[in-house]
């Protein structure tokens, strides 16, 4: 077995961590200022909303799976490089085409699109790598590391696109996404590892693979019985999240930089949560962790439906309403992420992965569709607050799991691809 440096002496790990860093902080400038583009510039519909929304998380569903058996194929930082560029090369077109007169809905559906479909390929290989550059048992710190800064950005990302809106102008600011996304290719791209030829799969074909990334989460029996609950609470929650700066723009009347300023404030608690991980898991166990989080984090979101009618309060409820789904939001991904890479053996890594983010993923653009449509028929609070409750309905399931009780992660199975079928 290799022999791995600690986190904070590990080049490889490092520059996996600082070039993610860059990515996270392009996506959270380019998530505000695409939902702000489409609201305040493009004056599209909610059902608009929800469908620019829904095509950057289209390609999990329809790419999700055939892109972890394509990853297990291939290395996987060039993978990540490219995947990178093309994300720079498509949002650098959204301020060219606003220039020029000729920006419209369908245009920043198609590259939410190919930003969606880039982002698929980078995170399953991202995913994929992290166990080849740190230890087993540094998984989870590593990941934690990574949350951290992902956090970090969600403070500093709408911060940033708040400013640049005021300062540019809301299509300009996608060069700000754009040039971050550069620099995470070009850091991830130094990064020291090698990647041999010999683990390139030669077990059968496409589909051959794909099954077998299925068939482990089936049979693996503390995986399988979480994985349609973390599907439903990936739909139920993408549901409120799309609605949330609709919430503030429209009914609350904030401008798009307050709101970047009121979500960065949301991101502290984010921040908390990723730094207090380790002593969540080990006081609550990681079962409890898992479902606790998740189910107090659904139920805060009440606070976003509370809002409107607040009065004076109301932009105060929205902010505690952000930080505390942030805080116990975090808490819940980085303890099942954690427990999904761990147990899963390495040949499997990209497959396995990828079947997990086409349901996570997957279900998102199937929640976002359905809340931007129901809230042009429903309206947006009592949508909000119908998707908040069958949120809710995913913490019972996963609280009725095998992994519900838990405690510490298993080591992972000592199993080998082709025993997937």
């Amino acid at each position: 077995m290799a022999a791995y440096p600690q986190l904070s002496h590990n080049a490889a790990f490092r520059r996996l961590w600082w070039g993610q860093t860059a990515g996270f902080l392009g996506f959270q400038v380019a998530t505000l200022v695409t939902s702000t583009t489409a609201i305040s510039v493009l004056q599209a519909s909610n059902a608009e909303i929800g469908v620019v929304n829904a095509a950057q998380l289209a390609a999990f569903l329809f790419l999700g799976l055939p892109a972890g058996a394509w990853v297990d194929r291939w290395r996987k930082k060039p993978t990540m490089v490219v995947a990178n560029v093309a994300r720079t090369l498509a949002l650098a077109w959204i301020p060219v085409a606003w220039l020029v007169g000729v920006l419209d809905v369908l245009q920043l559906i198609i590259v939410s699109a190919l930003v969606g479909v880039s982002s698929v390929f980078f995170d399953v290989a991202s995913q994929s790598l992290i166990p080849r550059l740190v230890a087993v048992d540094q998984i989870s710190a590593a990941n934690g590391r990574l949350e951290a800064s992902f956090q970090v950005t969600r403070i500093a990302g709408p911060g940033i696109a708040g400013w640049l809106m005021g300062l540019v102008s809301i299509p300009l600011s996608f060069l700000a996404a754009s040039l971050t996304y550069a620099l995470s290719a070009i850091t991830i791209a130094r990064i020291p590892v090698e990647e041999p030829p010999s683990e390139r799969p030669t077990d059968g074909g496409l589909f051959s693979q794909i099954r077998e990334g299925i068939a482990f989460v089936r049979s693996e029996r503390l995986l399988g019985p979480l994985f349609l609950s973390i599907a439903w609470a990936s739909l139920t929650t993408q549901g409120v999240f799309v609605l949330t700066p609709v919430i503030a723009l429209r009914i609350l009347g904030v401008s798009p930089s307050a709101l970047g300023t009121l979500l960065a404030i949301g991101a502290l608690g984010g921040i908390a949560g990723a730094f207090l991980h380790s002593r969540v898991v080990t006081r609550l166990g990681v079962g409890r962790t898992i479902v606790w989080c998740y189910t107090i984090g659904s139920a805060a979101a009440i606070g976003l439906a509370i809002a409107p009618y607040a009065g004076d309060y109301a932009l105060a409820v929205f902010i505690v309403a952000n930080v505390v789904m942030a805080f116990f939001g975090t808490l819940y991904n980085i303890t099942q992420m954690s427990l999904r890479q761990s147990l899963c053996p390495r040949p499997l890594l990209g497959r396995v992965n990828a079947t997990f983010r086409f349901a996570v993923w997957g279900a998102m653009p199937v929640g976002a569709l359905l809340a931007g449509w129901a809230a042009d028929y429903l309206g947006i609070v009592p949508t909000t607050v119908l998707f908040i409750a069958l949120s809710l309905t995913a913490g019972i399931a996963m609280a009725l799991t095998p992994a519900a009780k838990l405690r510490t992660v298993p080591l992972p199975h000592p199993v080998k691809a082709s025993e997937g079928h």
